[in-house]
């Protein structure tokens, strides 16, 4: 068998690549080990299209922010995805975060973000009457997704471009060959290959093996993956319909990710959540001792929370490509040709803003792919 274009990987970021390049290509497959999307980092997050408020100028993540939440929201109205624009609140909850929020204001301005305000504390109970405030930032524009309903539409696009997705089916090897890479993989009829000119590493969790297989040392490239989880408690249906937008704390320099924050779903209620600690392996337990300390962190600005209402709900990996207490890192995607490696493409450490963000990469990869083949 052969292709053109090999994906490995069906979350939505290897998805939403597929429905971009698909059309674009002769022949794509897309190997997915699971059974069903998405089921380790895109099934198990916060589903926010975030606004690109937080990410470092210039940098892949805040450029590919800004307008994948938009590419996103009119897929979402094309394709009928269940999304709500309920817009965000970053809550100062003393005068010395008000900085904070200008800061952040200035660094979104820059990347793209549409009409971010700057909100007093009277401000912010107008529009959230059950939130304590100093003062706020209002980012209108974010909003939630059903992200299993989003990469259903990402492969159903892919399919009818003519893309062949295939779930169960896990590659095991990749050997480079004169046109292109011989690949090896398993699925449930036994071991089997292909041929593809061109493979695309969007394996997530798995990344770091999937580079290793193409000749490319993580460790010697500097892309080993660090797992940091993040875990969410939820709070009792008494609540639903208590607030209109999503509620995040100032982000502080010390914590791995934004802080525990409210996570609407689509039905009026919410989750707290994520916090975000290293781990050595893949575990989605939640420690149910941590609902004191997210209590003690969503109290600041949810002072109608009790401490017994948080209840253990689910927890996700994210592949970080820095270390404990290093600065957060880009986007890691390249063509890795200078690397003994032409026609394979790596994108390692996809994490947030990777869903909001899934479409803008897509057509970022295909523009790369298309130059090469």
């Amino acid at each position: 068998m052969e292709t053109e274009v090999t994906i490995i990987g069906g979350g939505v970021i290897g998805l939403g690549i597929a429905a971009r390049l698909a059309p674009k290509v002769k022949s794509l497959v897309l190997f997915e080990r699971h059974d069903a999307w998405g089921q380790e980092i895109s099934s198990r997050n916060s589903e926010v299209l975030h606004s690109g408020i937080y990410y470092a100028p210039d940098s892949l993540k805040a450029a590919f922010c800004a307008k994948g939440q938009r590419m996103l929201y009119e897929l979402a109205a094309e394709a009928g995805i269940p999304h709500r624009r309920c817009g965000k609140i970053i809550i100062a909850s003393s005068e010395s975060e008000e900085a904070d929020l200008l800061r952040l204001k200035s660094c979104g301005e820059r990347n793209g973000a549409e009409g971010l305000r700057l909100l007093t504390g009277a401000e912010v109970v107008a529009r959230e009457p059950a939130v304590k405030a100093v003062a706020g930032l209002l980012a209108p524009d974010s909003g939630i997704i059903n992200a299993h309903a989003l990469m259903d539409a990402l492969a159903a696009r892919a399919q009818d471009a003519g893309a062949d997705l295939i779930r169960g089916a896990e590659v095991t090897g990749l050997e480079k060959v004169s046109d292109g890479w011989k690949i090896s993989y398993r699925d449930a009829d036994g071991e089997d290959t292909l041929t593809s000119r061109v493979v695309i590493n969007s394996a997530g969790l798995g990344a770091q093996a999937v580079m290793a297989m193409a000749g490319v040392d993580p460790e010697a490239a500097g892309l080993k993956l660090h797992l940091a989880k993040g875990e969410y408690f939820t709070v009792p249906s008494k609540y639903r319909n208590r607030l209109n937008s999503m509620v995040y704390p100032v982000p502080h320099k010390n914590l791995t990710g934004l802080g525990v924050h409210t996570v609407p779903d689509l039905s009026g209620s919410f989750k707290l959540g994520p916090n975000a600690f290293y781990v050595n392996t893949i575990n989605y337990t939640v420690d149910e001792s941590h609902a004191a300390e997210f209590y003690e962190s969503a109290r600041k600005y949810l002072p109608f929370l009790q401490p017994d209402d948080l209840v253990p709900a689910m927890s996700g990996i994210r592949p970080k490509l820095s270390a404990e207490n290093e600065p957060a890192r880009d986007f890691y995607i390249r063509h890795e040709a200078e690397r003994g490696a032409a026609g394979f493409f790596n994108l390692a450490g996809m994490e947030s803003p990777g869903l909001t963000s899934c479409c803008a990469i897509g057509d970022y990869i295909a523009g790369m792919v298309c130059d090469y083949l």
